[in-house]
């Protein structure tokens, strides 16, 4: 990819482009009506990458309420929507299957507005990305994974492209996440309620898929286990999670497939390699946490940053990020946290580097430094403001963001106000 243009908007006195800021300035913003095509009724969800290996092109693969929208960001200033992708058609498959048998992911809150305002589609979204293939799930509604090639985006040459899936994997219905392990060709569909092979009728632990022939999926096994306690939708659900080959500091467990389980109220780690035959490696919660969301991994694999959905409403508290040390995997140990000076709700987070990278809803993205995570010391050396009047503890700004871009983009999505394309200015 050639270099990027100079940023447009930088950002200057805590601003850039009217959104509040520090060391990240703005390319472009992306509206929900150029995303979708429609003028209203439609909102944001999660986010993801993808880089085409033979263009060297980046996009951003955008969820909607009512399927998918692709970026092409590869030149920032002018991003172009280059195709969308409905959402599938297990909704007509299972017609006499009422939308309210779905649990949807409202943590016992009970549906949003958003929610409330949908006459079709879902809240949830959820994409990830394997081989040149995206594989998209979506909550409270029948759904499966849809498998789309996305190679397909080179066709574009000015008039946006109508996508169709080239697989469905019906063998789950609603999901509320997909998880790919890239180094093992696996997916694990989490916070899957019914229609599922692996659970209960109200939800199961992973749901885990062969990719290794990305266009054709196959069922491989299921793990689910209650020991832990304290769950809210189901016994052994699990919301969130990173997979990954084990190379970190706990010898025993080196080389192993290891998932790293945001499970309701607990951490749960979990060997599974062996997909007929999963084991919990070890688990353990913080008396206050209440909703352990989602979390992700240092690049050592020593320590678990994770972020608690519900702890800034349940207990009237200040945004919270949890650290936990994960060196001894049948021991996690939880070290501290790092306190934000907001109120907004924590929602998804990625680590890069020495950076982590945690978009918080009403606070927008937050960029902290985690050299001295070992002593639980983070500190925020950037941020971007998608919703600048409010840090309100409430379900609206910034679902999620992906900054795995080799480019150094960082693209955020915002629920009510679409697409930002941001660069951080990090030594």
């Amino acid at each position: 990819m050639s270099a990027l243009p100079e940023v447009p908007f930088l950002c200057e006195d805590g601003s850039a482009g009217g959104f509040l800021c520090e060391n990240v300035g703005l390319y472009a913003q992306v509206s929900i009506a150029e995303l979708s095509g429609q003028s209203s009724g439609i909102f944001l969800n999660d986010i993801w990458g993808w880089t085409d290996p033979e263009t060297e092109k980046e996009y951003a693969l955008v969820g909607l309420t009512n399927g998918m929208s692709f970026v092409d960001i590869s030149n920032p200033i002018n991003p172009m929507v280059v195709g969308r992708l409905p959402e599938s058609n297990l909704n007509a498959k299972y017609k006499t299957i009422v939308k309210a048998q779905y649990p949807a992911c409202n943590l016992g809150l009970g549906e949003t507005s958003r929610s409330k305002s949908l006459t079709e589609g879902s809240s949830w979204r959820d994409v990830k990305v394997h081989k040149n293939h995206a594989y998209i799930v979506s909550d409270n509604q029948p759904h499966g994974m849809q498998v789309l090639d996305l190679t397909k985006l080179r066709n574009f040459s000015g008039e946006i492209l109508n996508l169709q899936h080239d697989f469905l994997y019906d063998r789950l219905g609603s999901a509320h996440n997909i998880v790919i392990n890239e180094e093992s060709d696996f997916a694990y569909a989490t916070g899957v309620t019914q229609a599922d092979i692996c659970g209960s009728s109200n939800g199961s632990g992973l749901h885990m898929i062969d990719i290794s022939d990305p266009g054709n999926p196959e069922f491989a096994g299921c793990y689910i286990d209650d020991t832990p306690g304290y769950y809210r939708i189901a016994p052994g659900y699990i919301h969130d999670a990173q997979c990954v080959i084990y190379k970190g500091p706990d010898s025993e467990h080196q080389g192993k497939e290891v998932c790293f389980n945001s499970a309701e109220g607990n951490v749960v780690i979990a060997n599974v390699s062996d997909k007929q035959n999963p084991t919990t490696i070890g688990f353990n919660r913080q008396a206050d946490m209440q909703y352990s969301h989602q979390g992700w991994l240092t690049e050592d694999q020593s320590y678990f940053l994770m972020n608690d959905e519900l702890d800034e409403r349940n207990l009237g508290r200040g945004t919270k990020t949890y650290i936990w040390d994960v060196q001894d995997l049948e021991n996690p140990e939880f070290l501290g946290y790092y306190e934000h000076s907001t109120s907004s709700i924590d929602h998804n987070l990625y680590i890069k580097g020495s950076y982590a990278y945690q978009s918080n809803y009403n606070a927008g993205l937050q960029i902290l430094d985690i050299t001295n995570v070992a002593a639980a010391s983070l500190e925020r050396v950037a941020y971007f403001d998608t919703q600048p009047n409010t840090d309100t503890a409430n379900f609206k700004g910034t679902w999620s963001n992906y900054p795995f871009f080799k480019s150094g983009l960082v693209i955020l999505s915002d629920i009510e106000s679409g697409l930002f394309i941001v660069k951080p200015e990090l030594e």
